[in-house]
Parts: structure tokens; sequence; C-alpha cells
């Protein structure tokens, strides 16, 4: 989901405004130098920059023909200064009446212009509500496809927010666990703070569509991308895309761009074909949520719930991921949600947390993926220590151990392995899971900061915040060691510093004896290790699993 900026966005041209006649010449009565000029008050809706013309103010008489402007600048006798603080007064605050179904709207658009639009768009089969820039490529395939969706605008506080995590990357290494817990905390009030006077990102509807190239390519020019954002915007009853075409109704509209091009960025476009909803995509009204909650966060909650696959036609039970209401969801939790559910789109195999869709249609957003009826593996094993067997636990190894070998063939990196990301379905299947951080790549350089606890970071990422399998790897050494510890963190007690202290002197983990002497042979001189290249593959640890003659059953 792209930036106004990063959007093709239609602005109309104004025309110069006439010169209003001097005050001085008619006589108008002026303002005592010495009395004290009243503030300027808000105005009501529908009045031009939202000011009301101050009582003690010169008229100001405008030539006929001509309506009348109030100015927004500070008067003769009011300070520089002091119209500055008023203006500055006036960039912040921010029209909650804007607020709607689908959030909140441009401040360029008003509020009864962008509840014009969602009435309409939103009815349309084509509207993908808040699917983001990334899906676009397998929605839209040929010229001429288009779709509406909403894009979500970063707020100056993530912009900024943003750019301090750049400059502060190398903080990441130096928090714990509990002081990543203790800002994220601080970061929430000061969300909600912000939302309760309305600063949240704002809502555009855009058409993508899949163009043809009108320019020549060149090895200056770009690589082109063949889709197209067009923001609408309806402007004095009238809806446009582009400055000089005009239209006063959406079916006027759509019914223009089906026989005619329109021109984008030196590209021709044409909306011909509406591409509705895909095979994971669903509406709200297909999901049955239940009143059981599984688990609630900083970015909402994971409800029980059942919905019907659209491939098969089969009622199953899932889990719901629900991001909080439209007043708090900023464009970076918008993104992250439709990550997650993108990574995990593509994954196939039983040790791997299967998805089900999206429901993206409207807000809350939702993101579907099959119910474990076991929980969290750490919880698990922390609740069942006492009984839990030597085998349950080599089984669980040997079923993690799978699927993060699944992901690197997938050309995946986890980047946040440990046993709380890990589930149980009811047969005690073990299934890798949270893919918000996740990267399809065989190498990522971190630029921002992220909450990754530094317990579990391979040594190179914590030298030169790097991410490759070989780190993913280092990651399931401290997984081993907590499904043989019954749960328990690794380095419990530790801070930052002395974790980072004891990784550079390559004093890693020690497996207990309980585990089979192959495994831990394996992780000790394999796993646990300072160079990178002298690490093993996941590969490497499932053939080890394998090979290992499971202890009797009920031995401990």
């Amino acid at each position: 989901m792209g930036t106004q900026e990063e959007e093709f966005s239609a602005r109309g041209h104004d025309k110069k405004e006439e010169k209003t006649v001097d005050n001085r010449k008619k006589g108008a009565r002026t303002v005592d130098q010495n009395e004290k000029e009243p503030k300027t008050a808000v105005g009501k809706k529908g009045d031009k920059c939202g000011l009301k013309q101050s009582p003690m103010s010169p008229a100001t008489p405008t030539p006929k023909g001509t309506p009348n402007k109030i100015k927004c600048e500070a008067t003769k006798n009011e300070a520089s200064n002091k119209g500055k603080k008023n203006n500055s007064q006036m960039e912040q605050l921010k029209d909650r009446s804007q607020m709607s179904t689908y959030g909140s709207a441009n401040p360029k658009t008003t509020t009864h212009d962008f509840q014009w639009l969602e009435e309409y768009i939103t009815k349309m089969p084509c509207f993908h509500g808040f699917i983001g820039r990334e899906d676009l490529m397998c929605l839209l395939k040929n010229v001429g496809d288009y779709l509406i969706r909403i894009s979500v605008q970063a707020n100056r506080q993530e912009v900024e927010k943003r750019k301090k995590n750049q400059q502060d990357v190398k903080v990441l290494v130096n928090l714990s666990r509990e002081k990543c817990a203790k800002k994220e905390k601080e970061r929430e009030a000061k969300e909600a703070k912000l939302a309760a006077i309305g600063d949240v990102g704002r809502r555009e509807f855009v058409i993508s569509v899949y163009c043809k190239d009108k320019g020549t390519q060149s090895p200056n020019k770009p690589v082109y991308t063949p889709i197209r954002n067009l923001v609408i915007k309806r402007d004095n009853g009238l809806i446009h895309v582009e400055p000089l075409k005009k239209f006063k109704t959406l079916p006027e509209f759509f019914a223009h761009y089906l026989k005619n091009t329109g021109i984008c960025k030196e590209t021709d476009f044409q909306l011909l074909n509406p591409i509705g909803l895909s095979n994971w995509e669903f509406v709200h009204e297909d999901v049955d949520l239940q009143a059981k909650k599984l688990g609630e966060g900083a970015f909402g909650e994971v409800r029980v719930g059942k919905m019907k696959i659209k491939t098969t036609k089969k009622m199953v039970e899932v889990a719901v991921k629900m991001l909080k209401n439209s007043d708090v969801v900023t464009r970076e939790q918008v993104s992250e949600l439709l990550h997650e559910a993108r990574v995990m789109r593509i994954m196939d195999h039983k040790n791997v947390l299967r998805s089900y869709g999206i429901a993206v249609v409207r807000e809350p957003l939702y993101l579907m993926t099959e119910l474990c009826a076991c929980g969290a593996l750490r919880e698990y094993l922390d609740e069942n220590k006492d009984t839990v067997t030597l085998a349950e636990k080599l089984s669980f190894v040997l079923g993690a151990a799978r699927g993060v070998e699944y992901l690197h063939s997938q050309r995946t990196i986890h980047r946040d392995l440990a046993v709380r990301n890990i589930l149980l379905s009811e047969d005690k299947t073990p299934k890798v899971s949270d893919f918000g951080l996740a990267k399809v790549t065989d190498r990522y350089e971190m630029k921002e900061k992220c909450k990754i606890p530094v317990r579990y970071l391979a040594p190179e990422t914590l030298e030169i915040f790097i991410f490759t399998p070989k780190t993913d790897v280092f990651s399931f050494g401290c997984v081993i060691w907590e499904i043989y510890e019954n749960g328990h963190q690794p380095h419990d007690g530790k801070n930052a510093q002395t974790i980072r202290n004891l990784t550079k002197k390559s004093q890693f983990l020690k497996l207990t004896n309980s585990a089979p002497a192959e495994l831990r042979k394996l992780v000790g001189e394999k796993v646990f290790t300072a160079d990178p290249e002298n690490r093993c593959s996941m590969t490497t640890i499932v053939q080890c699993v394998e090979n290992i003659e499971k202890p009797a059953a009920g031995a401990k």
C-alpha cells in the first residue's frame, strides 16, 4: 500500500485569486493598534479553510461575480509570530468526523465525499479492501484487469519512527526481552494518545490497473511495473483520476474508461476487466466468529472461528487473528498482517502452520489459520513436564526441524524461531508459526529495529545484523535446548549484555544429558558454532534425529 506520493493522485488546477479592493479606500473601520486581537475560532464544517472571520476584522469587499473568500492568514494588526502559532495549531488539529467504517478520509477529501464514495465502492465485486501492493501481481495478470482497494497513508509519527529505527538499529542487540516489552507498552500508549486526537493513518480509495507501457525502455529508465495505482478523487461533486476528466457519477466514470483510455505516468490505462476476490480472500460474513479467545496481545486478539474453504467447500475450525479496531490501526500494523499472510500462503507442509486466507474487505482485519488444539509448545511442555516423555520430545524436535527445513527449501528465513512460536495440533504434531518477521530471501540485512530477543540470535546477527538460513539453524539449537528444558527460555535471568559477552566468547548453551548423545554432539559441534561456514544445515539436523533410535515408550 503506497503513500500518496507513490500513487498517482490527480490534482485540480486552482484559478488565481482576484485582488480585493483596499479596505482603506472603502473607509472601513480599522482596529486600534493597542486593542487586543481576538483569537481566530474554528469554523463549522463547510467554512472555507475551517475558520470564522473575526468580528473585529475589517470587512473585505470582493468584485462582483467573485465568491467571498476568507483568507487563512494573520491580519495586518496581528503579530507575525502569532499568526504562525495559529497556523501550526490548525495543522495539528484533525477532524474526527471523517472517521468511517474504513477509517478516516483523506484530509483533501471532505467527509461527505469520502462517505459517498465508500457507500458505492464497497459494494462492488472488485473491491478488495485493504489488500496490499505486494499482492497485486498475483491478482492482475492481463492488460485492463483492475480492482479497487483502500490505501492507508503513513502518518507523520510512523515516518519519524521508521527514520529513528533506521538510525538506532544497533540498539536492538542491547535490549533484553523485558526492555523490549516495556518499550512496546510505551509505544502502544503513545499510539493510543495519537488516535485520541485523530492522528491515525488516512484512507484513500485506489484503482489498481494492469497497463501497457507507453514509453520505450532505456538503460536509465527504472524497471517497468505494469500496474498503476489511481487515487479516486471527488471534488465539488465531480469524480476523477485525471485532472481534466471529471464525472458526476461512478457508473459514468467506469463506463467512460471501459470504452476510452486514460494516461497515468506516461502509461495508457483502461478499465476493462474487474477482478473479484480470489480463493484466499474472504468477506467477514464468511467467518463465524466464536466467543472463545485463544490469546491477546498488542496487535489485537486471537479467537476461534468456523469457515467454509472455497476450494473444497469444507467447513473447518480456524484460529482468527484480529487487528485492533480502525481507530488505532496504523499502516505499519496492516502491512505486518498482510506480510504474514503472504508468506504463509505459499507454504504447504504438515509441520508449518497452514493459512486459510484473510478477510480485509473491512475492519477489523482477519487472518485465518488452522486451529492447533494443544496450543503453544512452550505452555504444553511447562504444564506437562512431569508426564511428557523423551520420545515425545524427540518427536517435537523432528517435526519442528522438518518444518524449518521446508521453509529453507522455499527460500524463507523465519528469523524468530522459539518454542513459543511452535504450535501443537490435536494429535501433537508440531507446526512452525508466526511469520511476522520472516523474509523470502537467502540473505537479509537488518535495516531497522525489530523485537527479537537477543538470547536466540546467532553471533553474526549480533555483530553485523544479517540473517541467513544458517542463523535460523543457530536459533533452532535454542529451540532444541528449550524442548529438553521443558520450555524454559535460554539464558534465563541474564541480561542482554551478559548474553552478548557469552556469545562473543563462544560460550554457548549445552544440552542436558537427557538428550540423545548423537544430538548433543551435533548441536555442540555443528549448530552452536561462531563461524556460520562450519554450521550445519537443517537437513543435517533432520537426518540426525531420524537416525536416532527412540527411547522406549514411557522412558524419561
